[in-house]
């Protein structure tokens, strides 16, 4: 039991426990005799003859030695683990694998040949019955002396070994150089992927490359499975860098979904990787989904390409329409059972485009590859949809998974021991497709160095193709949106000329959570037309607020609108000022009113929506933002009054009651309102429920189930977690999840004003 010490370090280096039970010791011998065949039939070969010489070719991939250790030998030891016995003694030797054996002499052994094989194949010590003597069991050796050393303390016992546990550890580290398996500068974008994706992702016995390949045969698509720290991200990076180095994007493009709680894909879009067409981090199931309807549509594009070309498969159209480009697609989900965390239509969708691409995919070109941490559980996707996908990488994972992921029967994969040792398999899990690889190591340094390398290519790809390959959608679930990212808003904030009126302008929120353009909310001259930001993230709200303020104001020129801004920031708020800087940028009318000031306010925009009700519609759009409507108690709702009294104080306009007209009757000539508010117990105090109607637009944050219902007739915003937030319109009929972008960096808004000032300045 003391040398369980070791286990503390890696249990792998005592197997984990120490093995008694009569079925323990058959599985550990049937363990060792596939370990043995392994070694024979795809290290040893006919190359080498024992394993000594495999490693000293094998370098970093030189096989550990295994010592079968028994003690009380043969109690608890039946027919079939006394044969694999004898057959570990027998050949062992030349795999690396010894017998330590202590034999009871008390105990007979059934079977007296499986006995001398194994003394014939041991050196055999013995002791003298009756006394301390102990000699050699050879006639040469047995005529001098022998003295065994006595064992050491159990202090001294515990002190080796976790002196040996601790450099065991360091010592078992394995890498596998990126180098090895990577292009030269030279051979960068070299392949092509007529009729199949051939990339090298590790290496495999003393001196081949372990090669991915995509498009022949049965071997379409791909399931990877290993646990946590079993090296699965590192084997996902080495197989998309060196993708991207061998192909160029006419010949691949990747679609990288991350479902993890990480960032492992977010590198591909610091460095804007060619070949990607959608980047997701932390991705949510519905940018999934949305993913998985554009590949969708890809596949019956491509349909209708080839019927028209009278072809049936991706080789044929490139030699068909030489000049179109069709590269191949490559789908990559890491952790793919997150589409099926709940038992909805989202999961059930889910389900359906999956099983279709990978039953259809083939003959278009698009592979899937689905990554996870475990395959039980994963009920949504069905087994017959697994069962086409014939290639199968297991790292190191549970008996139950290896044989999930392998198939029946074939359970290799829980011998793996150490991070990116692995299982390649492209015959759908039989037993005799199993490669054992390791998987090439690539830091994070060298990624990147890499990865700046292929867009050096880039640049020559450009100069000689003449276009560039589209920009990915990037999806980063653990960030708030960038409004730069806004294409349309970018477009109208570069503009030479201010744009003609806009009949419906738009107010961009963020982005959605999907391959979408940006969420935006519309203000059409009809009922209902004012917006409403709801929930506790302060941060956000105003952020929103921005956004939709400087949106709007690149759609109409100065004079075509006008902002009327109620601040309700505390003056020691982080976001105090944000209004008073835009006001600095935009050289449209915006008005910051005071807090003493809003009756008056009221007053005057009360006066202009009377004379617009009594014809005059002429003039420019009016825009009432308030920020934090909880903060103005002159908005808020009052009991009538049944007092006779006409006192002077009582004839004055009340201020609510000029809201409620402007929230009513505002939006159909051309005066809108967008306002937030901290909690829906603040709505109430100010909006009655019949009026929450004409606030068709709502933005909610994360909230409790119950207050969601009572705003838009759904849940949902109880899901919402960071950086989420949901539209709604029940006019327009649509609920969308979003992001909501962050507030505006202060190099975009110097962008912003410098454009507008030189627009303003122009010649009318």
């Amino acid at each position: 039991a003391g040398f369980m010490h070791l286990a503390d370090f890696d249990e792998a280096l005592v197997g984990g426990r120490i093995w008694s039970d009569t079925d323990q010791i058959n599985q550990r011998m049937a363990d060792l005799t596939d370990h043995m065949e392994t070694v024979i039939q795809k290290y040893l070969r006919n190359e080498f003859d024992t394993i000594d010489d495999y490693n000293a070719q094998a370098g970093e991939l030189a096989e550990p030695y295994r010592f079968l250790v028994i003690a009380d030998f043969p109690v608890s030891f039946e027919a079939d683990a006394l044969r694999r016995l004898s057959s570990i003694a027998s050949s062992g030797a030349r795999c690396g694998v010894y017998t330590l054996i202590a034999r009871d002499l008390r105990q007979t052994v059934g079977g007296g040949t499986y006995l001398d094989d194994l003394s014939a194949h041991s050196a055999v010590i013995t002791q003298d019955p009756g006394t301390d003597i102990f000699y050699w069991k050879d006639d040469v050796f047995r005529q001098f002396p022998l003295k065994l050393d006595p064992p050491p303390g159990e202090e001294t016992l515990t002190s080796i070994l976790q002196v040996v546990g601790r450099n065991a550890k360091e010592a078992k580290r394995v890498e596998v150089p990126f180098d090895t398996i990577a292009p030269r500068l030279d051979d960068f974008w070299t392949l092509q992927s007529n009729d199949e994706l051939k990339v090298a992702i590790g290496r495999t016995g003393a001196t081949r490359l372990q090669m991915m390949r995509l498009g022949k045969g049965v071997a379409q698509h791909m399931l990877i499975a290993g646990k946590t720290g079993s090296g699965k991200s590192t084997l996902l990076h080495a197989l998309v860098t060196n993708l991207a180095m061998w192909y160029s994007p006419d010949e691949v493009e990747l679609y990288l979904i991350d479902f993890k709680k990480g960032v492992e894909f977010k590198t591909y879009a610091t460095h804007q990787l060619p070949h990607a067409r959608a980047i997701a981090v932390e991705s949510d199931r519905e940018f999934g989904l949305s993913v998985l309807q554009r590949l969708d549509a890809e596949l019956s594009r491509r349909g209708d390409l080839f019927r028209r070309a009278g072809v049936q498969d991706l080789n044929s159209y490139r030699s068909a329409e030489p000049g179109e480009v069709m590269p191949r697609t490559l789908l990559i989900i890491d952790e793919y059972q997150e589409f099926f965390s709940e038992d909805d239509k989202l999961a059930q969708d889910a389900s359906l485009l999956l099983d279709r691409l990978v039953r259809q995919g083939r003959a278009f070109g698009v592979h899937v590859l689905l990554g996870s941490q475990t395959i039980g559980g994963s009920s949504g996707l069905p087994r017959s949809t697994i069962g086409q996908m014939a290639v199968r990488v297991a790292l190191q994972t549970s008996e139950a998974d290896s044989q999930l992921i392998l198939g029946d029967g074939n359970s290799a994969a829980r011998l793996l021991s150490r991070p990116g040792e692995a299982i390649y398999n492209d015959q759908g899990g039989l037993v005799e497709g199993n490669s054992p690889f390791q998987v090439a190591w690539l830091p994070d340094e060298g990624r990147d160095i890499y990865l700046e390398r292929v867009n050096r290519k880039l640049a020559e790809f450009i100069a000689k193709k003449k276009r560039r390959p589209d920009a990915p959608v990037v999806f980063e679930g653990n960030a708030p949106a960038n409004i730069r990212t806004n294409e349309k808003l970018s477009a109208l904030v570069k503009a030479a000329a201010w744009p003609a009126q806009a009949s419906q302008p738009q107010a961009w929120l963020g982005d959605p959570v999907a391959i979408r353009e940006a969420t935006s909310i519309t203000f059409k001259r009809q009922s209902g037309a004012n917006l409403m930001i709801i929930g506790q993230q302060e941060e956000s709200a105003i952020a929103i607020t921005a956004a939709a303020l400087v949106s709007l104001a690149a759609q109409h020129k100065p004079g075509a609108a006008e902002f009327w801004v109620l601040d309700g920031n505390a003056p020691d708020s982080p976001f105090a000022g944000v209004f008073a800087m835009l006001k600095s940028l935009l050289p449209h009318d915006l008005k910051l009113v005071e807090y003493r000031q809003v009756p008056e306010a009221m007053t005057e925009l009360a006066g202009e929506l009377s004379e617009r009700v009594a014809g005059s519609e002429g003039g420019p759009n009016i825009y009432l933002i308030i920020y934090g409507l909880q903060r103005y108690r002159a908005l808020r709702k009052t009991e009538e009054s049944f007092s006779f009294s006409t006192s002077d104080e009582e004839k004055k306009p009340q201020t609510d009651k000029q809201f409620a007209e402007l929230v009513r009757e505002g939006p159909n000539h051309g005066m809108h309102i967008i306002t937030w508010v901290d909690t829906p117990a603040a709505i109430d105090r100010t909006i009655d429920r019949g009026m929450m109607r004409e606030f068709d637009n709502r933005v909610l944050f994360q909230m409790s189930a119950s207050d969601s219902s009572n705003l838009i007739d759904s849940p949902a915003a109880n899901k919402l977690g960071f950086y989420r937030a949901l539209a709604y319109s029940e006019e327009q009929g649509f609920m969308e999840k979003f992001r909501p972008y962050a507030m505006m960096d202060h190099e975009w808004l110097a962008d912003l004003k410098q454009s507008f000032a030189r627009r303003a300045a122009a010649p009318k």
